[in-house]
């Protein structure tokens, strides 16, 4: 009979890893990013990530969604000693990406020339230079080869739930792309191909690591032989398809307004949004490292027919980390424009709106990604293809209707409305299968905390003349103060809760009884 304990244990350790490496990975994106957008023009930052989103886009078309396949079916396999199975379905997902690959970036390559005048204004290659434009799709389509080792390698560590190497790897894929950047654009002053370049070597070494520490740890796997019988073809179909039709919709939902206000604006646009879109991201940390270790958790509890458990976790998690994202997307809703400011620079603060409602929408994706992993976890990807495929309907539709009146707000929106639908339509399938209670009333006084917390940030904003800086630290310290005491003394958390916290994550004992202090 598994330890309830050890699984939350098990959790918390895991996401605690995860946790430091993305924020540390997280942290040096975004200093790539910097550094990219204070080396080059708006133009040339906007057509840069234009070309990412749109070498990207084609990223599921690789795998056909063999890599969840393989996060899914290496925790069943393991359990059940069947490590030839997991050698098997490593090396078939690895071949079968290779070919598919090959394909897409040989037609990037090809029609390099053509995609830069398709998703560049006249004026944007006035700054970038065609011969430069075209480049940068050359380079990118031989990184979305490359890029399918490092990839595997995440998902095989993942599905192991080794999350140190998992962490490890996604650690060093933006450490090597940044240090990188920073010689060739940099130091030897290549330009906008040396980003491109960057991203090749930087993939291309990470591949290495991946290899390095596949080989050490899982000799076990390696002395296996290599059978690949249709019945495991087809179970690894089986599951892979829906998430590869799913991940359709994931990808429209994630690079398509970027590709479409590049055709109907500009480049100098996306430089805009590619501001504000990460910068948005940043709130997403304080809910990916559930979902990665989560994922493989829940497979392994369903197999295990560990229901009424599951069912707990789930609703101690939608209550922690609605309570936890609230006071974090209030921040960057009041100050938006000391966010981009800080970040990116004074050129990019055309983008402040554009944070403030990609903030919001954060706030619904932590609660929508925690359900995700539900879904697939108990091997329901079909649900999640059903519903991101809607999701994707009303977002592209959103992007048809409102890009080309609003611009790069009109795409905020049309994001902020397709994460709303699919939170709605997650909660009604999840319940039905795992049968958890939902916190509605915490989750409501969470939300009024978060309503009431904002108008006292804006209240304070509106009789305050400070310069930026120390406005927001004269205006947001006693805000979160006041929602940290609204959520305890409106026992939106518990004392059971406060147990539960204190048991699996190190906190001091007076932080403790101070907080069960308000709760009563």
């Amino acid at each position: 009979m598994p330890d309830p304990k050890s699984y939350a244990r098990r959790l918390v350790k895991g996401s605690a890893i995860i946790f430091v490496a993305l924020v540390a990975s997280g942290f040096v994106a975004f200093l790539m990013r910097i550094f990219l957008a204070r080396s080059f023009s708006v133009e040339e930052y906007g057509f840069f990530y234009t070309a990412i989103a749109l070498v990207s886009f084609f990223a599921l078309f690789r795998d056909l969604g063999l890599g969840s396949a393989l996060v899914k079916y290496i925790p069943e396999f393991k359990l059940r000693r069947q490590f030839g199975e997991i050698k098997s379905s490593i090396t078939f997902a690895l071949l079968f990406q290779a070919v598919l690959a090959f394909l897409v970036a040989a037609m990037l390559f090809v029609f390099s020339d053509q995609i830069a005048l398709a998703f560049s204004s006249p004026e944007d290659l006035a700054v970038v230079g065609m011969a430069n434009a075209s480049l940068v799709v050359k380079i990118l389509s031989i990184w979305f080869f490359v890029a399918i080792f490092s990839f595997t390698f995440k998902w095989i560590f993942q599905g192991f739930q080794n999350m140190p190497a998992y962490a490890l790897m996604s650690f060093f894929e933006m450490t090597f792309v940044l240090i990188s950047a920073i010689l060739l654009v940099g130091l030897f002053n290549i330009g906008i191909g040396g980003a491109a370049y960057a991203y090749l070597l930087a993939f291309l070494v990470l591949a290495v690591l991946g290899f390095f520490l596949f080989w050490r740890g899982y000799s076990r796997v390696i002395k296996e032989k290599i059978q690949t019988p249709k019945s495991l073809v087809k179970k690894l179909f089986a599951f892979a398809l829906p998430v590869f039709i799913g991940g359709l919709g994931g990808l429209i939902i994630g690079y398509m307004d970027t590709l479409m206000i590049a055709v109907f604006w500009s480049s100098k646009q996306v430089g805009y949004y590619q501001t504000a879109q990460p910068a948005a991201q940043i709130l997403w940390y304080l809910v990916t490292p559930l979902v990665v270790v989560l994922f493989p958790m829940i497979s392994e509890l369903w197999a295990r027919r560990e229901r009424k458990l599951l069912g707990n976790a789930l609703h101690f998690l939608t209550k922690f980390s609605f309570i936890l994202i609230i006071p974090a997307a209030l921040v960057f809703i009041a100050f938006p424009d000391i966010v981009i400011n800080l970040l990116f620079g004074p050129k990019y603060l055309a983008g402040t709106t554009v944070l403030q409602i990609l903030a919001g929408a954060a706030i619904v994706y932590t609660l929508y990604a925690i359900l995700v992993s539900v879904i697939n976890g108990i091997g329901k990807p079909i649900i999640n293809t059903k519903v991101v495929a809607l999701m994707a309907g009303l977002n592209l539709a959103g992007n048809l209707i409102l890009i080309p009146a609003y611009g790069i707000e009109g795409a905020a929106i049309a994001t902020f409305s397709a994460y709303t639908l699919g939170l709605v339509l997650m909660f009604y399938y999840a319940r039905k299968l795992v049968k958890f209670t939902v916190p509605a009333l915490s989750l409501l006084k969470t939300v009024t905390g978060g309503v009431l917390t904002l108008l006292i940030i804006f209240g304070l904003k509106s009789v305050l003349v400070l310069s930026p800086w120390p406005e927001a630290f004269v205006v947001v310290i006693p805000s979160l103060v006041f929602y940290g005491v609204w959520v305890l003394a409106t026992k939106a958390v518990t004392k059971d809760d406060l147990r539960l916290i204190a048991r699996i994550v190190p906190m001091p004992k007076w932080l403790v009884k101070a907080a069960g202090k308000f709760i009563g």
